[in-house]
């Protein structure tokens, strides 16, 4: 077989197959010869039809099938010898491609066109003007995780009155629709239990606010909690149920929950953190402030890897094989379920944002073999024990070393869950590779104003 080929642009080219019958003729012999052996046909023994019929019914789609094959395993074996880097797959040229008949014809021409990945050559470096904003711990943020440990760890009590925050156990009634009366057949609840401060309304908030056991007060649930979810819970019914319930309800109070907090000790703070040797206020609080903070880097990162990513891809720009690849996504595309098939004006529309992927896709590669970045095993196998030791064991793995071992080995088999976890490690080394080489200058924000920036970014997007 001979095969040439002929630069079409920049990044494509046209490989031109010319295929003579001594380099099929062998293999459709062979073929024909084996369906002889296996025709039944009337009035022949068993492979004693004559080859010439069995040519004549077979030949043609025998031909097409080892034509197809030879020309298959030659292009990939051509692509592979000449070096070429190539994107998707080859493409029949509709332009050139002359119809083909299997059935007169001996020598057949096929033409494809390949798309060739472009030269990348760019470093990450300190031209990179990209700031890190790393997120601070606010008062706020502080007083909170504080005030949430304190109830957490603090004592249970049954005061006589109701105060803004106990939680309330009794029994729910409906009314009827003159909220005086028990309605008949209504819904009742014997056991329905909620916190006083998750009531929204202000109004009927305070209705439940500093009562006694055995108090009566009638609310309407539905206006009180505005979520069906909650409302369902607590009247129990179905959430489809709950919608429908509209109705004013009695409710009979019969035990109050109080939690204390606990008090700012010593004796608090080794609870919080058993291991930290924490004696003071201000200890504590500082402890706290790093915690959040931590919490709050691997969104600091994931921002900043992002901001890089977008940087690169302008900076770099580098020119794909645009019309090749919307020829191939089409093509490719045209092989899904109808309801997923994307037109050729959808492609327009959303091409560009693809484009991008792809170069990123390109560029990554690149970066990961230049700073060998490559994910090994090990380091595979590392990561899912720490994410099972944490979601399992809360990371405290001692004793437990085995049947961790035997849950790794089960997840490194699929290889979903595997690619995911190779691309968060791929993504960390990127990060590191970028703040190592831009040297970004830190910006200290507050949460808050960090979301205020992403909104408006996003918005910024959506009207670009």
């Amino acid at each position: 077989m001979n095969i040439t080929q002929k630069t079409t642009s920049e990044l494509t080219l046209q490989l031109t197959m010319k295929v003579v019958e001594s380099d099929y003729a062998e293999e459709v012999k062979k073929s024909l010869t084996n369906y002889r052996k296996q025709a039944n046909v009337p009035g022949f023994r068993p492979g004693m039809v004559p080859f010439g019929m069995i040519k004549k019914q077979y030949g043609e789609s025998v031909t097409a099938d080892i034509v197809s094959n030879l020309i298959g395993t030659e292009l990939d074996k051509y692509i592979k010898d000449q070096k070429f880097e190539i994107l998707g797959q080859p493409m029949p040229d509709k332009d050139e491609q002359k119809l083909i008949d299997f059935r007169k014809d001996k020598e057949y021409t096929f033409n494809y066109i390949i798309g060739l990945k472009p030269e990348i050559d760019f470093n990450v470096d300190g031209s990179y003007k990209i700031q890190y904003n790393k997120l601070m711990a606010q008062d706020e943020d502080i007083e909170k995780y504080i005030d949430e440990a304190r109830v957490k760890m603090g004592t249970q009590t049954n005061p006589e009155n109701t105060s803004e925050n106990d939680v309330v156990m009794g029994t729910l009634t409906e009314l009827a629709e003159d909220g005086k009366e028990i309605k008949e057949g209504g819904i009742v609840n014997d056991k329905a239990t909620f916190s006083i401060d998750n009531i929204k309304l202000k109004t009927i908030k305070a209705k439940f606010v500093g009562k006694k056991v055995g108090s009566s007060i009638k609310f309407n649930p539905a206006k009180a909690f505005k979520s069906d979810s909650v409302l369902a819970n607590i009247i129990d019914v179905s959430s489809t149920e709950a919608k429908a319930v509209k109705s004013d309800f009695q409710f009979d109070l019969v035990e109050i929950s109080h939690i204390e907090d606990a008090e700012m000790n010593e004796e608090f703070f080794s609870k919080v953190y058993p291991n930290a040797n924490i004696k003071t206020e201000p200890d504590l609080r500082a402890k706290v402030t790093e915690d959040i903070e931590k919490s709050y880097e691997a969104e600091s990162d994931r921002n900043f890897y992002n901001e890089v990513i977008e940087a690169i891809i302008e900076k770099t720009n580098i020119n794909l094989p645009d019309a090749f690849l919307k020829e191939w996504i089409l093509e490719s595309n045209r092989r899904e379920e109808k309801d997923t098939q994307i037109s050729k004006e959808e492609l327009e529309g959303q091409y560009e944002g693809y484009r991008d992927t792809l170069r990123w896709q390109l560029l990554e590669e690149d970066l990961i073999v230049k700073n060998d970045l490559i994910t090994t095993e090990q380091e595979l196998r590392n990561r899912v024990q720490e994410i099972l030791g944490l979601q399992a064991f809360g990371g405290q793995t001692e004793g437990s070393e085995e049947i961790l071992k035997q849950v790794t080995d089960q997840v490194m088999q699929d290889q979903e869950q595997i690619k995911q976890v190779s691309q968060q490690i791929v993504e960390q080394k990127l990060t590191k590779l970028f703040k190592d080489n831009i040297k970004p200058e830190e910006v200290n924000i507050s949460y808050d104003d960090f979301v205020k920036m992403m909104n408006k970014k996003a918005e910024d997007l959506k009207n670009k």
